[in-house]
């Protein structure tokens, strides 16, 4: 994660600051995040949606000081890292001691099919978010940034122990990136309108398991600070739908490792304007110090050096229905249940050519 790319210790110079550790974050050629471009993607018909564990998992919520990130309690992690700190909702850490934490049965959610070939176990959610709705996400679309994004990382549990072991390895991380709108009409009712928009009511809903980490974010307005959440579902975090995007790619964060298939979810989340301020109100420093709000922690788009973007969204067939939305402008209408991608008429019909 980043504050303000021109920086020197922003993701520009990552590759100076480390060479021997983050060099790939300067010469990869397979680096992420990336501006999808609909005119460059693949139709792949044998692409389908993905398989998520239904289970409910627990972890901590934590202010890194470079952005907010929810830590899964995993079987196969230290004591330390799952339950030698215990933090109740009121933000207060209290230590157990390492030799007397209990052993517990951890739930684990697991991602598969999609472009997956392999089985992937969730172990972190990172929110990156922008200080203004113009900008927040780290992958663009058609060059329009989303006020936030909601990034869910597994590894590859088939292959790997763990997540530091497989962030290295081939095939080693899933990604799964979800576009986050604003909305003021949550639980209202709003009509689409324009030459690309279908034109039914739809309705915009929150989602409750985001909401579930926002309502933490005041336990941790500083750097260090973290809370326990008990119950989250990944599969209802994630939009429903089966239409994605997918590319090869790295971690946004260093050292860059080129080990991730990132999957693009063509639905976006929901969040109100209130939950966007809530994360603007979180600083980057600890409480003696808080210095600035904490807030574009997004690294800039990177080359795509010809790899390939799929997709199983049929665009040439799907041109005259269209999709539900327009690429985000935060400006105008809402409209609710959409699309990130539509048909987009200043795209040719034929862009698969």
């Amino acid at each position: 994660m980043c504050q303000f790319p021109s920086t020197h210790t922003g993701p520009d110079f990552w590759g100076r600051l480390n060479p021997g550790l983050w060099g790939l974050c300067s010469t990869g050629r397979r680096q992420s995040p990336i501006n999808i471009e609909p005119q460059r993607l693949l139709f792949d018909p044998q692409l389908h949606g993905l398989q998520v564990g239904k289970a409910r998992v627990r972890g901590m919520l934590q202010n890194t000081g470079q952005g907010v990130i929810f830590r899964v309690e995993t079987p196969d992690a230290s004591a330390t890292d799952n339950i030698a700190l215990q933090v109740d909702t009121s933000g207060h850490m209290t230590d157990h001691g390492i030799g007397s934490a209990p052993k517990l049965e951890l739930p684990s959610v697991n991602i598969s099919g999609g472009p997956l070939s392999y089985s992937y176990r969730v172990y972190e959610i990172q929110l990156h978010f922008g200080r203004t709705d113009h900008q927040g996400s780290e992958h663009l679309l058609s060059g329009f940034a989303f006020p936030a994004e909601v990034q869910v990382y597994a590894y590859n549990n088939m292959l790997y122990a763990n997540a530091t072991e497989a962030r290295s390895r081939a095939y080693g991380i899933a990604a799964v990136s979800i576009f986050v709108k604003v909305t003021s009409l949550m639980n209202d009712q709003s009509r689409g309108s324009g030459p690309n928009i279908l034109n039914e009511i739809k309705v915009t809903k929150p989602n409750l398991e985001l909401k579930m980490l926002t309502d933490q974010l005041q336990h941790i307005t500083y750097k260090g600070d973290s809370v326990m959440v008990r119950a989250l579902s990944i599969n209802e975090l994630l939009p429903p739908t089966a239409a994605l995007i997918t590319y090869e790619g790295s971690l946004t964060t260093p050292g860059c490792e080129e080990t991730a298939t990132w999957i693009v979810l063509n639905r976006p989340l929901y969040m109100s304007p209130l939950q966007l301020s809530a994360l603007r109100k979180l600083k980057q420093g600890e409480s003696a110090s808080p210095m600035a709000p904490l807030g574009n922690n997004f690294r800039l788009p990177q080359p795509l050096h010809q790899r390939a973007i799929r997709t199983n969204i049929d665009l040439v067939h799907s041109y005259q229905r269209a999709f539900t939305t327009n690429p985000p402008t935060n400006s105008g209408e809402e409209r609710g249940d959409e699309e990130v991608l539509n048909a987009l008429s200043h795209c040719p019909k034929k862009f698969y050519q």
